[in-house]
Protein backbone atom coordinates (compact mmCIF):
# COMPACT_ATOMS: atom_id res chain seq x y z
CA UNK A 1 0.00 0.00 0.00
CA UNK A 2 1.15 3.20 -1.42
CA UNK A 3 1.59 6.44 1.55
CA UNK A 4 0.21 9.14 0.17
CA UNK A 5 2.75 12.21 0.20
CA UNK A 6 1.82 14.85 2.59
CA UNK A 7 1.22 18.18 0.79
CA UNK A 8 4.37 20.94 1.24
CA UNK A 9 3.24 23.99 3.84
CA UNK A 10 4.03 27.45 2.64
CA UNK A 11 5.24 29.57 5.54
CA UNK A 12 2.60 32.95 5.02
CA UNK A 13 5.95 34.81 6.19
CA UNK A 14 8.31 33.38 3.50
CA UNK A 15 10.53 35.65 1.15
CA UNK A 16 13.24 34.37 -1.00
CA UNK A 17 16.45 35.17 0.42
CA UNK A 18 18.39 38.00 -1.50
CA UNK A 19 21.74 38.27 -1.71
CA UNK A 20 22.68 41.26 -0.05
CA UNK A 21 26.52 41.88 -1.89
CA UNK A 22 24.46 41.28 -5.24
CA UNK A 23 21.90 44.00 -4.10
CA UNK A 24 24.51 46.89 -3.15
CA UNK A 25 26.50 45.51 -6.88
CA UNK A 26 22.58 46.63 -8.63
CA UNK A 27 22.51 49.72 -7.01
CA UNK A 28 26.13 50.92 -7.79
CA UNK A 29 25.63 49.81 -11.26
CA UNK A 30 22.21 51.28 -11.78
CA UNK A 31 23.52 54.65 -10.15
CA UNK A 32 26.89 54.47 -12.74
CA UNK A 33 24.11 54.18 -15.52
CA UNK A 34 21.53 56.96 -14.53
CA UNK A 35 24.02 59.20 -13.00
CA UNK A 36 27.17 59.22 -14.94
CA UNK A 37 27.84 62.05 -18.41
CA UNK A 38 29.73 59.19 -20.07
CA UNK A 39 30.24 55.76 -19.19
CA UNK A 40 33.09 54.01 -21.59
CA UNK A 41 32.75 50.06 -21.27
CA UNK A 42 36.91 49.12 -22.39
CA UNK A 43 36.91 44.98 -23.04
CA UNK A 44 40.55 42.24 -23.13
CA UNK A 45 41.31 41.46 -25.90
CA UNK A 46 41.86 37.46 -23.85
CA UNK A 47 41.02 36.72 -20.68
CA UNK A 48 44.52 35.74 -18.88
CA UNK A 49 45.36 39.54 -18.43
CA UNK A 50 48.98 40.34 -18.69
CA UNK A 51 49.02 43.82 -16.93
CA UNK A 52 50.36 43.96 -13.92
CA UNK A 53 48.83 45.17 -10.54
CA UNK A 54 50.94 48.11 -10.83
CA UNK A 55 50.10 48.99 -14.49
CA UNK A 56 46.47 48.49 -13.24
CA UNK A 57 46.94 50.73 -9.99
CA UNK A 58 48.38 53.65 -12.73
CA UNK A 59 45.04 52.90 -14.68
CA UNK A 60 42.74 53.80 -11.72
CA UNK A 61 44.90 56.87 -10.74
CA UNK A 62 44.49 58.14 -14.03
CA UNK A 63 40.98 58.14 -14.33
CA UNK A 64 40.73 59.63 -10.79
CA UNK A 65 42.86 62.33 -12.07
CA UNK A 66 40.09 63.68 -14.29
CA UNK A 67 37.55 63.10 -12.26
CA UNK A 68 36.43 59.42 -13.25
CA UNK A 69 36.53 56.12 -11.54
CA UNK A 70 36.27 52.93 -12.78
CA UNK A 71 34.08 49.31 -11.49
CA UNK A 72 33.98 45.42 -12.36
CA UNK A 73 30.95 44.76 -12.12
CA UNK A 74 29.28 41.18 -13.58
CA UNK A 75 27.56 41.46 -16.82
CA UNK A 76 24.84 39.54 -15.33
CA UNK A 77 24.19 42.79 -12.93
CA UNK A 78 24.88 45.09 -15.69
CA UNK A 79 22.51 43.63 -17.84
CA UNK A 80 19.77 43.67 -15.06
CA UNK A 81 20.59 47.35 -14.24
CA UNK A 82 20.37 48.36 -17.66
CA UNK A 83 16.85 46.81 -17.92
CA UNK A 84 16.02 48.46 -14.91
CA UNK A 85 17.28 51.91 -16.25
CA UNK A 86 14.97 51.67 -19.38
CA UNK A 87 18.34 50.70 -21.69
CA UNK A 88 17.72 47.04 -22.35
CA UNK A 89 18.93 47.37 -25.93
CA UNK A 90 22.21 47.59 -24.70
CA UNK A 91 22.04 44.95 -22.66
CA UNK A 92 22.83 42.10 -24.79
CA UNK A 93 26.44 44.04 -25.27
CA UNK A 94 27.76 42.97 -21.70
CA UNK A 95 29.89 40.22 -22.61
CA UNK A 96 33.80 39.29 -22.30
CA UNK A 97 35.83 40.79 -19.31
CA UNK A 98 34.55 44.76 -18.99
CA UNK A 99 36.05 47.57 -16.98
CA UNK A 100 33.41 50.46 -16.29
CA UNK A 101 35.19 53.68 -16.68
CA UNK A 102 32.81 56.21 -15.91
CA UNK A 103 32.59 60.34 -14.78
CA UNK A 104 29.98 62.21 -13.93
CA UNK A 105 32.28 65.58 -15.08
CA UNK A 106 33.44 66.53 -18.77
CA UNK A 107 32.96 63.31 -20.27
CA UNK A 108 35.77 64.46 -23.28
CA UNK A 109 37.97 64.66 -20.60
CA UNK A 110 37.66 60.83 -19.96
CA UNK A 111 37.53 59.57 -23.28
CA UNK A 112 41.04 61.51 -23.78
CA UNK A 113 42.41 59.71 -20.51
CA UNK A 114 41.23 56.04 -22.07
CA UNK A 115 42.97 56.95 -25.32
CA UNK A 116 46.39 57.50 -23.59
CA UNK A 117 46.15 55.00 -21.29
CA UNK A 118 45.33 52.51 -23.87
CA UNK A 119 48.50 54.29 -26.00
CA UNK A 120 50.80 54.36 -22.84
CA UNK A 121 50.15 50.32 -22.76
CA UNK A 122 50.76 49.58 -26.18
CA UNK A 123 53.77 51.60 -27.09
CA UNK A 124 55.44 52.28 -23.26
CA UNK A 125 54.87 48.96 -21.76
CA UNK A 126 54.70 47.11 -25.18
CA UNK A 127 51.77 45.02 -24.37
CA UNK A 128 49.87 43.91 -27.65
CA UNK A 129 47.45 41.50 -26.97
CA UNK A 130 45.74 41.60 -23.41
CA UNK A 131 45.49 45.72 -23.85
CA UNK A 132 42.13 46.41 -22.62
CA UNK A 133 40.35 47.99 -26.31
CA UNK A 134 37.45 50.20 -25.98
CA UNK A 135 34.45 48.30 -27.03
CA UNK A 136 31.55 51.05 -26.79
CA UNK A 137 30.24 53.93 -24.74
CA UNK A 138 27.19 55.47 -22.95
CA UNK A 139 26.94 59.35 -23.64
CA UNK A 140 23.81 60.92 -21.49
CA UNK A 141 21.68 57.63 -21.48
CA UNK A 142 22.42 56.58 -25.36
CA UNK A 143 25.15 53.79 -26.81
CA UNK A 144 27.90 55.13 -29.03
CA UNK A 145 30.30 53.03 -30.80
CA UNK A 146 33.85 52.57 -30.06
CA UNK A 147 34.78 54.68 -33.07
CA UNK A 148 32.47 57.88 -31.85
CA UNK A 149 34.34 57.47 -27.92
CA UNK A 150 37.48 58.08 -29.80
CA UNK A 151 36.32 60.97 -32.18
CA UNK A 152 35.15 62.41 -28.55
CA UNK A 153 38.87 61.72 -27.63
CA UNK A 154 39.69 64.08 -30.45
CA UNK A 155 37.77 67.09 -29.67
CA UNK A 156 39.63 69.73 -27.13
CA UNK A 157 38.53 69.80 -23.43
CA UNK A 158 35.52 71.10 -22.69
CA UNK A 159 37.01 74.18 -20.68
CA UNK A 160 38.97 74.68 -23.99
CA UNK A 161 36.31 75.08 -25.95
CA UNK A 162 34.31 77.26 -23.54
CA UNK A 163 37.86 79.63 -23.89
CA UNK A 164 37.34 79.42 -27.14
CA UNK A 165 34.01 80.82 -26.97
CA UNK A 166 34.51 83.44 -24.39
CA UNK A 167 37.91 84.41 -26.34
CA UNK A 168 35.99 85.41 -29.40
CA UNK A 169 33.57 87.96 -27.65
CA UNK A 170 35.93 90.62 -28.06
CA UNK A 171 35.87 89.85 -31.65
CA UNK A 172 34.45 91.58 -34.44
CA UNK A 173 30.29 89.99 -34.61
CA UNK A 174 30.97 88.03 -37.89
CA UNK A 175 33.95 85.83 -36.37
CA UNK A 176 32.30 85.69 -33.70
CA UNK A 177 29.18 84.06 -35.27
CA UNK A 178 31.35 81.34 -36.96
CA UNK A 179 33.72 80.68 -34.27
CA UNK A 180 30.42 80.19 -31.69
CA UNK A 181 29.22 77.86 -34.89
CA UNK A 182 32.14 76.01 -34.79
CA UNK A 183 32.49 75.42 -30.83
CA UNK A 184 29.10 74.59 -30.69
CA UNK A 185 28.88 71.64 -33.72
CA UNK A 186 31.64 70.25 -31.70
CA UNK A 187 29.84 70.33 -28.74
CA UNK A 188 26.88 68.19 -30.48
CA UNK A 189 28.77 66.14 -33.17
CA UNK A 190 27.67 63.02 -30.24
CA UNK A 191 24.28 63.33 -30.23
CA UNK A 192 23.72 63.76 -34.01
CA UNK A 193 25.82 60.64 -34.59
CA UNK A 194 23.44 59.16 -32.10
CA UNK A 195 20.26 60.29 -33.65
CA UNK A 196 21.41 59.11 -37.30
CA UNK A 197 22.23 56.14 -35.88
CA UNK A 198 18.68 55.41 -34.48
CA UNK A 199 17.40 56.77 -37.57
CA UNK A 200 19.54 53.83 -39.62
CA UNK A 201 20.85 56.09 -42.05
Amino acid sequence: MLLKEKPRQKKADYSPKINPDKTKLLETAKDIINNSSIIIFTRYQKENISLKATDLVKYNLDIEEIGGDIKVIRNSILKIALEESNLKEIAPKMRGALIINYTKKDPISLAKKINEIISYFKKEKNIKEDVPEIAFGILNGKLISAEEVKKLANLPPKEVLLAQLLGTMKAPITNFAVVLKNVLNKLVWALNAVKEKKEGK
